[in-house]
């Protein structure tokens, strides 16, 4: 058996584990990730909670259980409208 510790980084209202090929992401109720694009195909897995996510000019409220997948350069950002919890990874 191996057992090793999880790395973590907190920053503003964000608690984000490193989980290997996924990431693992807590965010606080009204917290927002600012409009951005990445250069691969985000991977979200919204394990609970709800967000309003905005993709594009397209805005969406989402609930748990729900997988998203943002396409590469697609400008989009997030509001956490309760207390989230997300997985994610890039493709």
């Amino acid at each position: 058996m191996k057992i090793e510790k999880i790395s973590y980084n907190i920053s503003n209202e964000n608690i984000i584990y490193d989980c290997g090929k996924m990431n693992f992401l807590i965010k606080k109720k009204n917290s927002i990730s600012l409009e951005h694009t990445h250069s691969k195909i985000e991977e979200i897995f919204l394990v609970e909670g709800e967000i309003k996510l905005s993709l594009g000019t397209e805005d969406k409220i989402l609930k748990v259980p729900v997988k998203i997948e943002i396409p590469i350069n697609v400008s989009h950002k997030l509001v956490a409208l309760t207390d989230i919890r997300l997985l994610y990874s890039y493709k």
